[in-house]
């Protein structure tokens, strides 16, 4: 087996080096690797062994009892190991039978500059090759041989499948370990150049700063095509500033104007974008060997300052995220300049306001509450360098202060924990609607109480939130880093930080509020469906879809037959439940792009996009089918039956009016039927 370089994205010049550590006598050694021999040849109920070049045994696994026996007797007449080690003098892998007679193999494994043999020992291919073995003892007299195990013969095709097999496996797992290596080894050589000192001095010169990005890139993924584009001057196109690689000549000239499709879709989407046919982002004549491109815009306060462009380059998954994870670095830093610069130029900022400003614009964007109050409570153990810290908030009906978000060393804080006004170090802050800073709760006068085993320090501090005039909740944090105490200044920062955070969570609330009017507005209260008014508005939808495309579509109309009958047995509760039960029902059965409502009552509707009738009639009956099967095995009390009623727009009805009205004509025939069917117009 020839062991082949797995990443194509590598620059091939540095294919023959390899760290000492992924030699194959290191990996093959290394304890993970002999665990993995082990259960291969327990697996393949087998002696594997391993040998270096120089027949130096590196590993064996779950050894053959009578190549023990063998070893023992040191006999002429059993050359061993010299009659296995034939496998060894060879350069390829091959199958041998050995002096006692059993069937051997060996897979050679090598790359450049090494050689490596995986030897197996599989026993008696046959009950002959077993007598002829019991024969050279009797003949010679020696010891009796100590084996009372069931003996099990492999066949020689057996020991080639085998052979295939192992060769097979271990190729598998060495290209496994050889492309993290490589991944490993881009990562290490990425983050070793993410130097903040370095790059601020680099982003002094855009010249050096542009030159550092593309040596970068080429550093971590080998020879590349690749420029940077920035605006220059007044002029709104973005030109090559630096550029590197075969064609850095021809990408000298490049020039990309504004409404080029690359510099679009970057707008677009706020991030890298790939094509793999460059004619319609790159001007024609001296870019026809370039065929595909990469584009990775830096991003500044919501515009692009400048393009990084890597063409000719098939990206693995990983290697892309490393690509925007760099992309990314050097954008915290262009924006930590630009910060700096302001900061220097108006004198009235310091080092925690740029965190400061930082953090409050990666918040401002958040409207889902649970990430929200996890993300400014991560923000806030970061500001004053703490492990431990949670966020509660106002219950408006309970005045209990819940647990939103935490982090703790273990699980006696929880999430939805309850607290009262009053009750603990939090509500007594909420309770005072002050903040409290201890240096050492057991010191400290309004506290005074033995410090518990979680917190690794004695010191704290609880900040109180207000929205608006009222306290709405607490914030808590603990266990400076290094071990030391919360200061005036933490407090101060972190008071600072609460006064802009609260502006989030207000907004993330009301968004919250919206979101479920919004909901409560197009849904059935009882059923949890949608409603008559989310019906008619998505009826108009898809008229309005069909006129463009020329999709018909279906409308399916459903009630229960005999309801009345079953309120008047069990009780309109009993109704309810069963109206619940239908609703769920049916929505199940629907396909994905299937759109279900209640329309009144017992009736409930559902709207088939893009559906001639002939498909639509196939999946009311299916729907019917599955209905009838589920309620019949919860209400054996009484059997039920459904009437379903359907119509197709626009082979039925011309508007929505009478596209409904068509539906309840065909569910009208369908109870006068006797109910229990499926009427189409």
């Amino acid at each position: 087996m020839s062991f082949q370089d797995n990443d194509r994205n590598v620059d091939s010049s540095k294919n023959d080096e390899y760290h000492d550590d992924l030699s194959l006598g290191n990996i093959f050694s290394s304890d993970r690797w002999t665990e993995y021999f082990d259960e291969l040849s327990k697996t393949c109920n087998i002696e594997l062994s391993g040998y270096d070049a120089d027949g130096t045994r590196l590993f064996v696994t779950n050894e053959n009892p009578f190549c023990d026996y063998t070893r023992a007797i040191q006999s002429e007449s059993f050359d061993c190991p010299n009659s296995c080690n034939k496998l060894l003098q060879i350069d390829k892998s091959g199958i041998i039978r050995c002096q006692s007679g059993m069937t051997c193999f060996s897979v050679l494994i090598e790359r450049p500059g090494e050689k490596l043999f995986i030897v197996g020992r599989g026993g008696f291919s046959t009950y002959d090759d077993l007598l002829g073995f019991l024969r050279i003892i009797r003949q010679h007299n020696y010891p009796e041989l100590p084996i009372s195990m069931p003996l099990k013969f492999i066949e020689e095709d057996s020991i080639k499948a085998l052979s295939r097999y192992i060769n097979l496996s271990v190729s598998r797992q060495l290209r496994s370990v050889e492309a993290r290596y490589r991944l490993k080894e881009k990562l290490l050589r990425m983050t070793s150049l993410f130097d903040s000192q370095a790059f601020g001095t680099l982003s002094k010169s855009p010249q050096l700063m542009y030159r550092y990005i593309l040596d970068t890139i080429e550093f971590v993924f080998g020879d590349a095509s690749a420029v940077i584009l920035a605006p220059v001057g007044e002029q709104a196109s973005f030109h090559t500033i630096y550029s590197i690689g075969k064609h850095k000549d021809a990408l000298a000239e490049l020039k990309l104007d504004t409404n080029n499709p690359a510099m679009q879709k970057m707008r677009d989407a706020g991030g890298a974008v790939f094509f793999e046919n460059t004619d319609e982002v790159l001007p024609e004549g001296q870019f026809s060997e370039i065929k595909s491109s990469y584009f990775l815009p830096l991003i500044i306060r919501g515009n692009i300052e400048a393009v990084v462009a890597v063409f000719n380059r098939d990206f693995m998954i990983e290697d892309m995220k490393i690509l925007n994870a760099f992309r990314e670095y050097v954008q915290l830093n262009l924006e930590n300049r630009d910060l700096r610069q302001a900061v220097l130029k108006n004198d009235k900022a310091d080092r925690e306001l740029t965190c400061l400003t930082d953090v409050t614009r990666s918040i401002s964007s958040i409207l889902d509450k649970k990430i929200l109050l996890n993300t400014l409570l991560e923000k806030s153990l970061q500001l004053t360098n703490a492990e431990q810290g949670s966020l509660m908030l106002m219950d408006a009906d309970t005045s209990e202060l819940v647990v939103e978000a935490r982090r703790s060393v273990d699980d006696m804080v929880q999430e939805k924990m309850r607290f009262k006004a009053g009750e603990g170090i939090s509500g007594m802050v909420l309770e005072k609607g002050a903040p409290i800073l201890v240096e050492d709760i057991e010191k400290d006068p309004r506290v005074r109480q033995a410090n518990r085993s979680r917190y690794r320090t004695k010191s704290f501090v609880s900040v109180p939130i207000r929205i608006e005039d009222r306290l709405a909740g607490v914030l808590n944090l603990s266990d400076k880093i290094k071990g030391g105490v919360f200061n005036k200044k933490d407090l101060d920062l972190i008071e600072s930080f609460v006064s802009n955070m609260v502006i989030a969570i207000d907004r993330s609330i009301l968004f919250g509020q919206a979101e479920k009017l919004q909901k409560l507005s197009i849904t059935d209260p009882l059923t949890g469906i949608y409603n008559r008014r989310y019906l008619n508005r998505r009826l108009s939808e898809e008229i309005t879809r069909y006129n463009r495309y020329r999709h018909p579509f279906s409308f399916m109309m459903l009630d229960l037959d005999k309801f009345k009958e079953y309120n008047d047995t069990f009780g309109h509760i009993a109704g309810d439940n069963l109206i619940k039960n239908l609703a769920d029902t049916m929505e199940k059965s629907l396909r994905t792009i299937d759109i279900a409502a209640r329309f009144g009552g017992d009736e409930l509707v559902a709207i088939f996009p893009q559906t001639p009738k002939m498909d639509a009639i196939q999946i009311c009956n299916r729907i019917k089918e599955e209905i009838v099967s589920s309620l019949s095995e919860h209400n054996i009390e009484m059997p039920i039956t459904i009437s379903v009623g359907l119509a197709t727009f626009p082979d039925d009805a011309s508007s929505i009016m009478e596209l409904i009205e068509k539906t309840d004509q065909a569910l009208y025939l369908a109870k006068k039927g006797g109910g229990n069917r499926v009427v189409y117009l």
